[in-house]
């Protein structure tokens, strides 16, 4: 046993642990939430015996020698094809489960098919357990609607038996990866996002397919159960501070496990500055810290600050939640500012982001003229002159002759401080500029909440002209990372192969991402236009997949977005040709799919038409619905003393509308500023019809 007292260095999120249990010390004896037990201690024939109290999942053994394991017999895997796997009912695993097993690793996955990652054991998709480079472990949980995608930190060893698990607990509103009975990560779901999504496909250990992501090692002990065991750790509770740095404020969150005994009952933050003179304070209950209480802060100026965060829990005790040191810098808002809505000010004018990725210099004008007002390229972005020769270099310049502004990003500038320091200083003060993307979906090993904090506080300081902005596309994680920031995005991507695209995912990530900022920063959403072309016969079956988005779907994805408080749309992406991986390459969807790119820019057409509405503050409008199938604008627009309200049908299906309004006047029709068909205000009760994937923004007259 032994405890931590964690406090994260960077406070982003911060907490005491109390002790764990260590490594598991025997082979598991099964008990009744025991699902499925594969000791593997046959030593011989093709059938892996399940031990548990059920017996039902007894698996099929493909391709696997017998070797000695962690606890008498395990089964090893060189680099053929082979795994075990069962097919069955898996519905006993509802709102909690863990998955474990021992591992014992020949060598490390390499990156490239067929060994780009190493499966562990899993279910596609409820539940996945792999290992990734640099050897971590990356899991999969499917709960409803909530694909989660999750990288650990701890490196695993080669050659060295393991212990590995997965653990998910739905009333905890937590998902933890497990090293040698010990955390590894803990991420935040939240209480009732859903119970896990149980598919008809196998249970399989070493390999999804048999053929891809293939374990090379041995692997022992494998059981799922029904229930979270967590080896004696206890999940944490944590606090977030944030810098709103564009309204001289921050601002203090927190992620309390529900029904934790002796939770905190109230908060008191402290900054100092380098003398140790207290500049900021504030005493906050749990309440107000649990909605993200808002601290003014104009004394803050330009410089280094420590900062602290106590809680008194409600025996008494005091605890520290966070401390850190911080390095502040005020912006400069006459080029780009942002209203405490959320609302982006280029030069002092609203301006709504419509943003293409990956655009070559060459094609800057061209996606201007296609209403796009914000290009990304595709590699580090350098001044001109650089010592290297690439599409990045001079890309701000090239943006300003297009008359689109540029993004500062790349590896070349997050990895290297003093290419940074050079880039950032050179566009400080740049019109040409939108802002500097500080990473894309970071994880592993230096991309921790901690690194990137680091990272915005100093870009922040080499050029306060500009807004850090951060994109992460895992949900557990968003509150982690929304303080490493001031413009916060995410993508979801839901559209596959199939038909039906569960567009609802656009709704659902988006509105996880405006709940951790807690409505005060923005939120900009990636939004797809990207396939694929096989390049050869590997890459056969992955031809157009992700297909292109239909018009329909692009006009739903973006107004669900919209109707969960985006503040800005990124479209992913105009041209991935410089990627080729020998199966599968990216393409230049105007050049290669010109009547897509017609579609699409209609759909652009159409969004910045009405800016205006996207621009505009929020009415003091909550709206209810009875019908839970439709996304309905949780904060609509004001504009022109008007409320102008989305709501959007996500489903194949017509939907009937029926909607309660308080404060709102009588009218017979409601005209939808998008075109459609008026809807019928009487009472207090808006009701319409909406069509399959369809949006409208209603106009509704106020009192």
């Amino acid at each position: 046993m032994r405890s931590l007292s964690a406090v994260c260095g960077l406070g982003l999120c911060a907490a005491v642990a109390t002790g764990w249990a260590g490594v598991p010390t025997a082979s598991i004896a099964p008990d009744d939430s025991t699902v499925l037990l594969w000791h593997l201690d046959e030593g011989e024939g093709e059938m892996a015996a399940d031990a548990s109290p059920a017996g039902a999942f007894g698996g099929k053994i493909r391709g696997a020698e017998w070797v000695d394991g962690k606890f008498g017999k395990a089964l090893h895997w060189d680099e053929g094809n082979g795994n075990v796997s069962v097919q069955g009912d898996f519905s006993a695993i509802t709102d909690q489960f863990t998955l474990e097993a021992w591992v014992k690793l020949d060598t490390q996955p390499s990156g490239k098919e067929p060994f780009w990652a190493f499966d562990i054991a899993g279910k596609l998709f409820p539940f996945v357990m792999t290992i990734r480079p640099p050897g971590v472990l990356y899991v999969g949980v499917q709960l409803g609607e909530q694909r989660n995608w999750l990288h650990g930190q701890t490196q695993i060893p080669i050659g060295e038996w393991t212990h590995l698990a997965l653990v998910y607990d739905g009333p905890a509103g937590r998902i933890g990866t497990f090293v040698n009975g010990e955390i590894d990560k803990e991420f935040d779901v939240g209480p009732g996002v859903g119970d896990v999504s149980i598919s008809d496909n196998p249970f399989w250990i070493r390999s999804y397919a048999g053929g891809n992501e293939k374990l090379i090692g041995a692997i022992d002990e494998v059981c799922l159960s029904s229930r979270a065991k967590t080896f004696g750790h206890e999940w944490q509770s944590y606090v977030f501070l944030h810098t709103l740095r564009y309204s001289s404020e921050l601002l203090l969150g927190s992620c309390v496990v529900p029904n934790a005994p002796n939770p905190p009952r109230s908060f008191e933050l402290a900054i100092s500055d380098g003398r140790g003179t207290e500049v900021v304070s504030a005493t906050l209950n749990a309440q107000q810290v649990a909605a993200g209480a808002v601290i003014p802060a104009q004394e803050l100026q330009a410089g280094e600050y420590h900062a602290k965060v106590v809680a008194t829990r409600a025996d008494g005790t005091r605890e520290t939640m966070l401390e850190r040191e911080m390095r502040y810098t005020p912006p400069e808002k006459d080029l780009v500012d942002i209203r405490p809505d959320g609302v982006l000010l280029v030069e002092g004018e609203p301006m709504f982001p419509i943003m293409a990725y990956h655009v070559r210099q060459k094609d800057l004008k061209l996606v201007r003229e296609a209403g796009f007002n914000i290009a990304a390229a595709f590699t580090t972005t350098y001044p001109p002159g650089w010592e290297r020769e690439s599409d990045g270099v001079g890309y701000m310049e090239k943006c300003g002759e297009a008359g689109i502004l540029g993004v500062g990003l790349g590896g070349g500038i997050r990895t290297n401080a003093e290419a940074a320091q050079a880039t950032l200083t050179h566009y400080r003060g740049s019109r040409d500029l939108a802002m500097y993307y500080l990473d894309d979906e970071p994880h592993g090993p230096g991309r921790q909440p901690e690194d990137i904090t680091r990272l915005y506080e100093q870009w922040a300081a080499w050029d306060p002209t500009h807004p850090m902005f951060l994109l992460h596309n895992r949900p557990a994680e968003f509150a982690r990372y929304a303080s490493a920031c001031d413009i916060f995005a995410t993508d979801s991507y839901p559209v596959r192969r199939e038909d039906d695209a569960p567009l609802r995912r656009v709704a659902i990530w988006t509105k996880a991402a405006v709940d951790a900022v807690f409505g005060r920063k923005p939120v900009w959403i990636a939004l797809q236009c990207y396939t694929v072309k096989a390049v050869s016969e590997k890459g056969k079956g992955r031809d157009g997949v992700p297909r292109l988005p239909t018009e329909e779907e692009l006009r739903c994805m973006s107004y669900l977005a919209l109707a969960e408080g985006a503040r800005g749309l990124l479209w992913y992406a105009f041209d991935d040709t410089y990627y080729d991986n020998g199966a599968i390459r990216g393409v230049n969807i105007a050049e290669e799919f010109p009547e897509f790119w017609e579609t699409l820019k209609r759909v652009i057409a159409e969004i910045a038409a009405h800016q205006g509405i996207w621009t505009s503050p929020y009415a003091d409008l909550h709206p209810e619905s009875a019908n839970e199938e439709l996304v309905v604008q949780r904060r609509p627009y004001l504009k022109d003393g008007v409320a102008h309200m989305l709501v959007v049908n996500p489903t194949q299906e017509e939907q009937a509308v029926r909607l309660q309004l308080e404060e709102v006047a009588d009218t017979e029709e409601v005209r939808d500023a998008l075109g459609g068909s008026p809807g019928r205000l009487a009472g207090g009760t808006l009701t319409d019809t909406l069509e399959p994937r369809q949006a409208k923004c209603y106009l509704v007259p106020l009192n």
